[in-house]
């Protein structure tokens, strides 16, 4: 029978929609500012990990980066400078955008018996149709999720949320994917002019 994606994608979708509003609604004095999946290994293997979700805020972040200065400060002053220097370059690779370092990290998805179902039907598309075609497929529905999930939670306070898939191996492409050529030009305008160098030379 195959795995059905829309049916995996729907259910992303809902649960990544739950865990994000709850976060929201628990913390209504927080702006947030950025919200991602991530965690799937990017290596062949018989099957294919559910993403984790992780969001940060405004708040959470200053909080988060003024407790790490200060222990840094702690161990050796010369680190202070250092850190105040390195968060001035706020790039997608600054401690602001890594989402394995926000406050709210790794929320699961899904349960142990729903994700053994779905990592199942994720095998036998592995089998069926290769691990390349698969995975390109899956990190597709991931964009399409957290492109979803942004629209609809980017109200507000939190009107300048963004959203993204991260990992390690396709960072920039899989950024250019998922944000639109004015968030790109906000937050990330080093990615952008990296870009436009090798067009105008």
């Amino acid at each position: 029978m195959g795995l059905d994606w829309n049916a995996l994608e729907n259910a992303m979708r809902a649960s990544v929609i739950r865990h994000a509003r709850e976060v929201i609604d628990d913390h209504p004095e927080h702006t947030f500012y950025a919200i991602a999946l991530h965690g799937v290994p990017t290596e062949p293997a018989e099957t294919i990990e559910m993403p984790v979700l992780a969001m940060n805020s405004e708040e959470a972040y200053a909080r988060d980066h003024r407790e790490a200065e200060a222990l840094s400060a702690l161990e050796d002053p010369r680190i202070e400078d250092l850190d105040t220097a390195l968060e001035e370059i706020s790039g997608y690779y600054s401690e602001r955008w890594d989402c394995s370092g926000w406050h709210w990290c790794a929320m699961e998805l899904a349960g142990e018996e729903a994700a053994s179902i779905w990592q199942r039907g994720l095998s036998e598309m592995i089998a069926k149709d290769g691990w390349s075609e698969t995975i390109r497929t899956y990190y597709a529905l991931m964009v399409r999720v957290i492109q979803d999930v942004t629209a609809e939670l980017a109200v507000g306070k939190n009107q300048a949320l963004i959203g993204f898939v991260a990992d390690d191996d396709h960072a920039e492409t899989l950024l250019k994917r998922c944000l639109t050529p004015e968030q790109l030009e906000q937050h990330f305008p080093d990615l952008v002019t990296a870009e436009r160098e090798p067009a105008s030379s």
